[in-house]
């Protein structure tokens, strides 16, 4: 019994890191589709595609629910789609556009789990404690240095260090709100009806926003288009949802500290781009940050 507990333990971490892998390429393959592909449209995309394959995985567990799905439940769904992904990916995406560099948007998006510890005192009822201000200042003097991510100073890199973390402010409300709900639909469940309503209240403005001139680009970023749904977005969540139900919760917070350091990595690999002075510190900076997001709730959880 203890040699299959082990192996489903290492089969779920090998998983988190795969989808948190996965995960890490997002920004890249977006900045190889480029403005080629609107980002309402490729979030539409992204979004709607995942969440009918997550439903479809999910209909043995609504079979077996005691209570059909109310008119309540569609309406979170609704809202944490509304906010997680209508809002925070699209910005997300912008985002990506409007930094100069992938290896900058992944770092800084990764400051969300400090907004999520900010948020969750007002929406998931949890202390503030001395760690959270100590993390949320490490985040902010992080982020501060990358908008000098060019070497010096540029407004542009400013208006996108603003439309990330807004992206990431979005994001974690999503994260606060699912962690309110989960109990009641389970994690993919959740993120699988949240991704198609969202999606689908994208859906009006993707179509506003794509005409007969964006078929031609549109199929000649079909490749990176692709990845960045089926293995981005799609595979990636199934790896690290099946990861969180072989391991623990604590363990997947763990393993997203992977994604900024991998995303840079590859950035400077794949897309030959230079991580200077600045983009190092702001790093490591945003990395300590997370760190003591991560530890300092656990000590607390041990504490209680």
């Amino acid at each position: 019994m203890k040699i299959n507990a082990s192996r489903d333990e290492l089969t779920g971490i090998l998983s988190l890191v795969g989808g948190v892998g996965l995960f890490s390429t997002v920004e890249i393959a977006s900045k190889i589709i480029g403005p080629r592909v609107d980002p309402v449209v490729l979030t539409f995309l992204r979004f709607f595609i995942t969440g009918i394959f997550l439903i479809i995985i999910c209909i043995p567990m609504l079979r077996l629910r005691l209570t059909p799905l109310s008119w309540k439940d569609y309406g979170i769904f609704l809202l944490n789609g509304l906010i997680g992904i209508a809002l925070g990916i699209t910005l997300f995406h912008i985002a990506i556009l409007t930094m100069e560099k992938a290896a900058s948007a992944a770092v800084v998006f990764s400051v969300n789990p400090v907004f999520v510890i900010l948020l969750s005192r007002f929406i998931n009822r949890e202390s503030w404690h001395l760690h959270v201000w100590v993390a949320a200042l490490l985040g902010v003097l992080g982020v501060s240095f990358f908008a000098y991510e060019s070497g010096a100073f540029l407004t542009v890199s400013l208006q996108g260090l603003g439309l990330m973390l807004l992206a990431a402010f979005f994001f974690a409300l999503s994260i606060c709100i699912s962690r309110r709900v989960v109990g009641g639909y389970g994690a993919m469940m959740l993120a699988g009806f949240s991704a198609l309503f969202g999606s689908l209240l994208l859906a009006p403005l993707a179509w506003y926003r794509f005409s007969c001139a964006d078929i031609g680009p549109l199929a000649g970023a079909w490749l990176p288009v692709a990845y960045v749904v089926v293995f981005g977005t799609v595979l990636a969540y199934v790896l690290y949802y099946f990861g969180i139900l072989n391991t623990s919760a604590q363990k997947a917070s763990l393993a997203f500290f992977l994604k900024p350091v991998l995303a840079s990595v590859l950035a400077a690999w794949i897309l030959n781009e230079t991580i200077n002075g600045y983009m190092i510190a702001g790093t490591i900076l945003i990395l300590c940050g997370l760190v003591v997001t991560v530890f300092g709730s656990y000590l607390n959880r041990e504490r209680k």
